[in-house]
């Protein structure tokens, strides 16, 4: 029996960069199969909704902090 301490993370991101962070995930993640999965945003606050459409868009700049 093993025991470790885990932690979760939630990554909130556009649909098309899942394959990204899934590579990440496999290439840094000390387990063989990390688990990461998807669910989709079907509704939410719409400020919040379009910073993360911002901050994931490829070919712009980050800011890193809701509402900036």
């Amino acid at each position: 029996m093993y025991e470790r301490a885990e932690g979760r993370v939630s990554l909130h991101t556009s649909r098309g960069r899942v394959a990204e962070i899934v590579a990440r995930a496999r290439r840094e993640h000390p387990y063989e199969v990390p688990g990461v999965s998807t669910r989709p945003i079907i509704d939410g606050n719409p400020d919040y909704l379009a910073w993360i459409a911002k901050e994931t868009d490829t070919g712009r700049e980050r800011t890193h902090e809701p509402g900036t």
